[in-house]
Parts: C-alpha cells; sequence; structure tokens
C-alpha cells in the first residue's frame, strides 16, 4: 500500500474509493480501499471529485438488488461535484468547477466515491460562483429528474403541484422548483408527524403545504390552494400511494412517475382517472437526451444563482465512513442530502 497519494491526476497514481462487492447483506459491508487512478475515453472529462451524493441507488447496488450486481466490484456514486482536470476534446477548461451525473457511473463503471472519476461530457454543467461544492453535489440526480418530470407533466405556471416524501431529493426538489417556477399552490407529503412538522418548521418550506400521511389520506390533506384538485404529481413513491394521488388529481391531471420507493404495484382508480381525463407517465433519467438534459441543466443553474431553490443537506460524511453515510439515508430517512465530502485528502 502507498505511504501517500498524489496531488493531482495523469501520474499512475493510485487512490481511495468506496466500492461495493458481491453480494452484502449490509451497507456497512462496503469496502473503502485504493484503486487505480481513471482514464477518460472518448467523450469523457476527467474530474477531481469534492463532493459526492449519497442515494438510494447506491443501496442497490451495494446490496445487490439491482441487475448492476453482474458488475461488482464497483466504486459507488451516481452524482457529485469537483473540478475539471482534464478534457481529451477539449471543451473544458481545467480548473473549471463542475457538477455531474455519471451515467452508468456508480451502476455498471466507477463512480463518484473516489478522488478522481471519469464522466461523461454531456453530463457536466458549471457550478455557480454562489454556490459550494458540498451543495452542487446533492444537485444532478434529483433536480434534474423533478425539472424533467414538470415538463414532461406539462407543468405550465400557475398550476397546482403534488410531490410526495418531501423530505427526500426528488420530492424536495420538485416542491422547491415547483414554486420558484410559479405553481399557485405546492405541496408534498411525509409519511409521519414528526417529519412533517420537521418540514413545516424549515425556512426552505416557506410557502410549501405538507400532507401528514400518519394523520390523513389525499386529498383530504391537501389545503385551500388544492380545492380543485392536483394539475402535476411528480411521485417517485408509487404503491398505495400513487392511488390516492389519482384520486387527488383536477380534471385534466397528470402523474409523472419517476420511482417506486413504496412498492411497484398499484391499484388504481380507474373510474375516477377516466372521469378526470387524467393522464399517468412514465419518467427515466437514463433516456433523457443531452438537449433535454442542457435545458434542464440552464434552469437549475439560474435559479441557484438567483437563490430561488435551496438544495438541503442532512448530513456530510467523509470518504472513509461511506458505509455509515449509506446506512444512515437508507435507515434513518433524514430530511435532505447525504454527502460524502473530503474524498481528495481520504489519505
Amino acid at each position: 500500500m502507498p505511504q501517500k497519494c498524489p496531488l493531482r491526476a495523469n501520474e499512475g497514481a493510485v487512490l481511495k474509493a468506496a466500492r461495493a462487492y458481491p453480494i452484502t447483506r449490509h451497507t456497512t459491508d462496503l469496502r473503502v480501499e485504493w484503486v487505480n487512478e481513471p482514464t477518460p475515453g472518448a467523450g469523457e472529462v476527467l474530474v477531481q471529485v469534492t463532493a459526492a451524493g449519497v442515494t438510494p441507488w447506491d443501496h442497490n447496488v451495494a446490496t445487490g438488488s439491482t441487475h448492476s450486481a453482474r458488475s461488482l466490484p464497483v466504486t459507488l456514486g451516481n452524482e457529485g461535484a469537483g473540478v475539471v482536470i482534464t478534457d481529451p476534446a477539449g471543451h473544458w477548461a481545467p480548473g473549471t468547477r463542475v457538477m455531474f451525473l455519471a451515467g452508468a457511473g456508480g451502476m455498471t463503471t466507477d463512480g463518484t466515491m473516489a478522488e478522481f472519476a471519469v464522466i461523461p461530457e454531456q453530463n457536466l454543467a458549471e457550478i455557480p460562483v454562489n454556490v459550494a461544492d458540498e451543495v452542487a453535489a446533492t444537485v444532478p440526480i434529483a433536480y434534474l429528474t423533478a425539472v424533467l418530470a414538470l415538463r414532461l407533466g406539462g407543468f405550465a405556471p400557475g398550476e397546482r403541484v403534488f410531490s410526495p416524501a418531501i423530505g427526500g431529493s426528488v420530492g424536495n426538489a420538485t416542491v422547491q422548483l415547483a414554486r420558484a417556477l410559479g405553481a399557485s399552490a405546492v405541496a408534498g407529503s411525509a409519511g409521519s408527524t414528526a417529519k412533517a412538522e420537521a418540514v413545516r418548521a424549515a425556512p426552505w418550506a416557506y410557502g410549501i403545504e405538507v400532507v401528514d400521511l400518519e394523520r390523513d389520506r389525499l386529498p383530504d390533506g391537501l389545503g385551500d390552494g388544492f380545492t380543485d384538485g392536483v394539475d402535476v404529481a411528480v411521485d417517485g413513491v408509487g404503491g398505495a400511494l400513487t392511488a390516492q394521488i389519482a384520486e387527488a388529481l383536477a380534471t385534466g391531471g397528470r402523474i409523472v412517475l419517476v420511482g417506486q420507493s413504496g412498492g411497484g404495484t398499484a391499484h388504481l382508480p380507474i373510474g375516477e382517472i377516466v372521469r378526470r381525463r387524467a393522464s399517468l407517465h412514465g419518467f427515466s433519467l437514463a433516456a433523457v437526451t443531452p438537449a433535454q438534459a442542457r435545458l434542464a441543466w440552464s434552469t437549475i443553474t439560474d435559479l441557484l444563482i438567483d437563490g430561488r431553490i435551496h438544495p438541503v443537506i442532512d448530513s456530510i460524511f467523509p470518504l472513509d465512513a461511506a458505509g455509515e453515510a449509506l446506512r444512515h439515508l437508507i435507515e434513518d430517512r433524514p430530511i435532505g442530502k447525504v454527502v460524502i465530502t473530503d474524498l481528495s485528502r481520504a489519505w
């Protein structure tokens, strides 16, 4: 094992990374170990990672519950922030601060929980000067999903928007974006009274209704702003809650399904959907075109610069505690994102 890590890339160096091995029952079994420095291929950019977001997908990969298990061992992490080291195509200048989605990184190829990572060129966006790296690292998956799901749902200013799991990344991003983009009413939901009260007390939640699903079901828990129902719902939960959302839709309402953390099967009120002329859409971030991503990034960065959205961080862990960071995300279900920082000083 080497005594120190390099201060710059491209020297045939080794570095630390959080890697998942086949197939463990506990997220804390992932290993922080030495790996070779990655080399960018065609259409890729080498970045020095300063912060990496932790997501439920990391848990799925680490526990072998996805098709990615056949690719283990793999360095986890599908999003992050950092500094461009080299771009063989010359589109990104060295030293540029960027936030990024790793594409297949963290799933079937090595991801962002390491000092260096290679990122598809089209998946980078420059970090606004007023945004810290640890904040930028929380943006890519949640905010790209939220912006593009709202667009898929045909959102227009003045409409009413609902997104469940407001303490989670996509739910949180959706309600903040909808508010910033001119929704007339915005609501999210929390699965417990304690979490609902905590969100209501948070400064970033001003003007956002919070439905306490421990006490109420939809649509009963929605306030006066939703008297005529929900126009657009971005649903990352699925399961039984999707049926409740369908019952809360306005005439012409749209549900955009972006996940199934609450279950992959929903028994929908078909009569209500037909009567309200409602529609359901499926969304996958993996299917987004580069042109769609560029437009979404532009919206997100403009709102960050203006201070109209506020990505929420629950906690920050060092790379050596990546297993604990993942356990905290899955078991403690915090409000806001979990982030890994100090990757360049993990040695």
